[in-house]
């Protein structure tokens, strides 16, 4: 499917009102909407753009997305340490660090500063924990989003409490904002996910350290913006 293509589906879909939504869950906006387009994954593949990460939101509806996640050869201190010094003890009796992190020190005492293009993750007793070099994170953020089409849809329960979508507006963000990309970090648009706990043996289970923002903010993160319908 190329973006003519996909152009014309979405304007049949929005053509169609609201729809019911095919899975009762927070995730049904996007499967119905996967669904109604024919696709088995969250991306496509066009000639122009290779693969498209594709998002669905509800309009008027704030919720933080993962960009990407960077994990490998970031941590200034091992992860298991990092956990039992600073972290808490979780509902399932884990030793657990799972917490956002940005500008400001968070419950955990953790903290974000972006300096001479390097983001780095602080505790307020002075440790860094982890560096990110603002190039390398850049460069993971062009590779996981060269181009991102955000769908956006009404939303109502019907008389059988399902939950239905009018899928109304999309557009096409392409051309990643290197510029804009270190400065989001900066204000607390883009944010840091901490995700880890220490298993019964206690080997570390790292669900990755994700970057995340707000959805409405994701226009921001690219360059050229392009109504689809």
């Amino acid at each position: 499917m190329d973006i003519a293509e996909l152009k014309d589906r979405l304007s049949e879909i929005r053509q169609m009102g609201f729809v019911v939504s095919l899975r009762r869950s927070n995730t049904g906006i996007g499967y119905t909407l996967e669904t109604l387009l024919g696709l088995e994954e969250n991306n496509f593949k066009t000639p122009d753009f290779g693969n498209i990460e594709l998002k669905s939101q509800r309009i008027g509806v704030s919720n933080r997305v993962t960009m990407f996640t960077f994990n490998r050869g970031v941590w200034k201190i091992k992860t298991r340490e990092l956990i039992e010094k600073y972290g808490y003890i979780d509902t399932n009796g884990r030793p657990s660090l799972y917490c956002t992190a940005n500008s400001k020190p968070n419950n955990q005492g953790l903290f974000v500063t972006v300096d001479h293009e390097i983001v780095r993750l602080y505790h307020v007793d002075g440790t860094l924990v982890a560096e990110w070099l603002g190039e390398r994170l850049i460069d993971r953020f062009r590779s996981k989003m060269p181009a991102l089409i955000i769908v956006s849809a009404d939303t109502r329960t019907n008389s059988d409490r399902k939950e239905e979508f009018w899928y109304k507006e999309a557009y096409l963000l392409t051309e990643p904002n290197a510029d804009n990309f270190l400065d989001l970090i900066k204000k607390d648009i883009i944010i840091v996910d901490v995700r880890m706990h220490l298993r019964e043996n206690r080997v570390v289970r790292n669900h990755g350290t994700g970057f995340r923002i707000d959805e409405k903010f994701l226009n921001l993160c690219f360059g050229r913006r392009e109504k689809l319908i």
